[in-house]
């Protein structure tokens, strides 16, 4: 009776699907329906979060006060571009501007403990041209290139036993590149995965410095890797 009942069980199991590999294959004979390309072209608004990581240093006009030291955090964004296509390629306009949290400190080289310097980013902005390609079934992948510019708003902060804590905030302005992938998954909504390299430059900070602080006459440098996902809407009739 045992081995009847899974006898049983077995052949229901390959009946079903059978019939159902059986609706998958197409009618011989039958017309098929022909999936139209995905249409890149039009205005986009997106949303993206990510994480980022990078580096610092605080440099005096006579040398490096500190180290090469980490900064790390997470980014929330929103974006705002314009794709063209012709023949396979998908050129455009593609901007954002993120919340950041992206902070980072250290020692001063050769000092007491207690003399740290710290850098932060609140916001950071990309203006970027990009270049893609179109793959796949109805063409509903892209892979990118994007390069550019960025600006972003950075805060030091330097702790010196005897003078205090003194902090300054600039609006900096730099370089960025990278690359992606974005799909069209739901109607009018794509998905994509992008890395960007950002460079803010060299600035001087403290330049004259508070009284009793060193200053960063030499510059702070900041450099960042930016890891993000998001999604699009690309709005119809544009």
């Amino acid at each position: 009776m045992r081995n009847f009942v899974a006898s049983g069980v077995a052949l229901a199991f390959f009946a079903t699907s059978a019939a159902a590999i059986a609706a998958d294959l197409p009618m011989r004979g039958a017309p098929q329906a022909v999936v139209p390309p995905y249409q890149w072209t039009g205005i986009f608004f997106g949303a993206s979060v990510g994480v980022g990581t990078g580096s610092s240093i605080h440099s005096a006009a006579t040398g490096d006060l500190t180290p090469r030291f980490d900064v790390t955090g997470a980014t929330f964004g929103l974006a705002l571009g314009y794709n063209w296509e012709a023949g396979p390629l998908v050129y455009g306009l593609d901007s954002d501007i993120s919340l950041s949290t992206l902070k980072g400190s250290s020692g001063y080289l050769g000092a007491f403990p207690g003399f740290t310097a710290e850098t932060s980013e609140r916001w950071l902005a990309t203006y970027r041209g990009r270049l893609g390609l179109k793959f796949g079934e109805a063409q509903t992948w892209m892979a990118y290139v994007t390069g550019g510019g960025a600006s972003a708003a950075i805060k030091i902060t330097a702790t010196e036993p005897g003078a205090g804590i003194a902090s300054e905030s600039q609006v900096r302005s730099g370089w960025v590149a990278g690359a992606g992938i974005e799909a069209a998954r739901l109607h009018s909504f794509t998905m994509k995965a992008e890395y960007l390299y950002v460079d803010l430059g060299n600035p001087s900070f403290f330049n004259p410095p508070p009284p009793g602080f060193f200053n960063r006459a030499g510059g702070v440098r900041l450099h960042e890797n930016i890891f993000r996902i998001g999604m699009n809407h690309k709005f119809q009739g544009f």
